[in-house]
């Protein structure tokens, strides 16, 4: 296997632990519920989609949900995976050529917003739409609120990897 290969990997098997990892913290240890907050555990999902490109971060995000679904304090549903591989991929797609911290803003807020689209869509297929739709009025002020945060938050990971990735070529 190549060292490339190898590393992305390693790296998605990382990041694909953190992401479970800050989920299962949130759940657990300081419950927030799952209809509002800020998606601490997209980070992670993010950032394997950027440094490892979409169909990479598409792997991390499936096997993320997974591990959230069947360690987490609720039965699995997989229509809310959606919503996890889609955090996993929109940002690769929109904001890995050409970075800047505009297209990292588009990639979230459009990531935030088709995320929050799947999560309803999956509420009206598991619960009704009374559940979903009033779900979604938490969400959606939720989701203006929190984008900048994950927007800094995630430009800031990813600025300081593609600087250590320039200065370590070998790396990429």
């Amino acid at each position: 296997m190549e060292k490339s290969k190898l590393f992305k990997i390693s790296l998605g098997g990382i990041l694909a632990a953190l992401a479970v990892g800050i989920r299962l913290f949130f759940d657990y240890v300081i419950p927030m519920g799952n209809t509002a907050g800020l998606p601490i555990y997209s980070i992670p999902l993010v950032i394997a989609s950027l440094v490892l490109g979409p169909v990479y971060g598409l792997i991390v995000g499936i096997t993320a949900d997974i591990v959230m679904g069947l360690l987490g304090p609720y039965n699995y549903m997989p229509l809310f995976g959606i919503s996890t591989v889609i955090w996993a991929v929109i940002p690769g797609l929109i904001a890995r050529r050409n970075y800047d911290f505009l297209k990292m803003a588009l990639a979230i807020i459009i990531t935030y917003i088709l995320s929050s689209f799947s999560n309803t869509l999956a509420l009206i297929i598991y619960f009704d739409s009374k559940t979903a739709l009033a779900s979604f009025a938490v969400r959606v002020p939720v989701l203006l609120a929190t984008s900048p945060a994950l927007i800094y938050i995630n430009h800031l990971i990813y600025s300081r990897i593609r600087d250590y990735q320039l200065t370590h070529q070998e790396i990429t």
